[in-house]
């Protein structure tokens, strides 16, 4: 993947004297997390980045078919690390940027470098505790179809609103075969489709 610099970023990292640094989102279950890799808070577009210095590290990203990068964080807070434990990421959206300061040390421009999802979000209480953040693209996503399709009733009426067969699928999956009546509909269409009712079949 290759990045074409804004006029404005490119022109101050093009200066004798840079200031630049790597702002980032990530979706979590708690919350819109934001970060930078400096010190202190920035602000942009009304929302307020908070500086992780030396305790946060961003891996190289490494370019090609469904580049990957990897955020980590060292927080002594206990409280952090339990809420990375107990929540899963997974799937959440990640958002990296490039911003960089005039001389007056004020963000004047961000550009996006990186957008992917979180893959895994393992947690050690080792010493000093750590939280590990696994980012793919959203081409490695799309490439394992498979693996990370859902289905549910609720993903399944998401689509098909009047569709209620995965409600049988549930039932069976929590109790005996026998269970399963087959009564539910099917739909004919989802969202926008000219159908939504019991599709009936005949030979």
């Amino acid at each position: 993947m290759t990045y074409h610099l804004k006029p404005q970023v490119e022109a101050i990292l093009s200066q004798s004297e840079k200031c630049a640094c790597i702002m980032g989102t990530i979706e979590w279950p708690a919350g819109m997390a934001r970060f930078h890799n400096g010190a202190g808070p920035i602000k942009s577009d009304g929302e307020t980045y908070w500086g992780v210095a030396n305790n946060g590290m961003v891996s190289v990203i490494k370019e090609g078919s469904a580049p990957r990068v990897t955020l980590t964080l060292i927080t002594p807070d206990t409280s952090v690390l339990a809420e990375a434990l107990k929540n899963d990421a997974a799937g959440g959206e990640v958002r990296l940027y490039l911003g960089v300061f005039n001389d007056d040390q004020q963000l004047v421009a961000k550009q996006l470098i990186y957008l992917g999802i979180v893959n895994n979000t393992p947690a050690k209480y080792s010493a000093p505790p750590t939280i590990s953040v696994e980012c793919v693209s959203y081409t490695h996503r799309w490439s394992q179809p498979k693996r990370y399709t859902t289905y549910s009733a609720a993903s399944q009426r998401a689509i098909y609103p009047n569709d209620s067969f995965l409600d049988d699928v549930e039932a069976v999956a929590k109790g005996p075969l026998s269970s399963y009546s087959g009564s539910n509909a099917v739909s004919s269409g989802g969202r926008g489709g000219r159908g939504g009712g019991t599709t009936t079949r005949q030979r």
